[in-house]
């Protein structure tokens, strides 16, 4: 493009798309709001770019999610599959990998864009996100009340230098996740994610429906939540 440094240009990796069938199971959960039964309601089809759970390869979907309706309060839902998050086109693996490289591995956010199809605001978005997401020492003192032998410095985490940039704050923030995303696994939760970012957002949404998002939903994570609280709780 004209006028546009060639480091700042999309260049969109080639992604297989990967057609998933219809699955759900014969009926759905109770209701997040009221706990009555659901009936199913037809389907909604989404196209999220996600990480392979074993290789970390990068792929879209064609996924088609089910819908569901609770009888009694007449709330509508949808039912998410394992490792895959709400209101997000791409996932929480994808976003975890593309900010480790820029607050780990000092890529610029135009160059870990091109792995992953987003754009460089998309990058910078994600990172200021993760930096502001929650406090290192809230994640890992979560940690350590669910496994005392979790080791640190594991998966994405690497050693970080101290300092107070974006770019700092998010390595701390996602390496701590990291070290909570591994106690959950060594408590033998099944997390279908393969980042710290993923498996305790994941599992937190599980849980509680809890939805961490850019602009809406639940903006910051605690302690209070990871030991089974909700948000805004105590």
């Amino acid at each position: 493009m004209p006028g546009v440094p060639a480091d700042e240009r999309d260049c969109k990796p080639l992604l297989s798309t990967s057609v998933r069938p219809k699955e759900r199971p014969d009926r759905p959960a109770p209701c997040r709001l009221c706990g009555g039964p659901a009936w199913w309601n037809g389907w909604r089809l989404v196209f999220p770019v996600v990480a392979a759970l074993v290789t970390g390869a990068l792929e879209r979907w064609e996924l088609p999610l089910p819908l569901a309706k609770c009888s009694r309060c007449r709330h509508g839902f949808t039912c998410y599959p394992d490792g895959i998050y709400p209101r997000r086109q791409y996932g929480l693996d994808v976003v975890a990998g593309a900010v480790a490289s820029v607050a780990f591995g000092r890529a610029s956010a135009a160059e870990a864009a091109r792995t992953t199809g987003a754009g460089a605001t998309s990058v910078r978005r994600w990172l200021a996100w993760v930096a502001a997401l929650a406090q290192p020492c809230d994640l890992v003192t979560a940690a350590a009340h669910i496994d005392p032998d979790a080791p640190a410095g594991a998966g994405l985490a690497i050693v970080v230098e101290p300092r107070t940039t974006t770019r700092s704050r998010a390595a701390l923030v996602l390496a701590a996740f990291e070290h909570l995303g591994l106690a959950l696994v060594h408590r033998g939760l099944a997390l279908g994610a393969r980042t710290g970012l993923g498996r305790v957002l994941g599992w937190q949404y599980a849980t509680h429906g809890d939805v961490y998002g850019l602009v809406a939903g639940v903006r910051h994570f605690s302690s209070a939540m990871a030991l089974g609280g909700r948000a805004g709780g105590p």
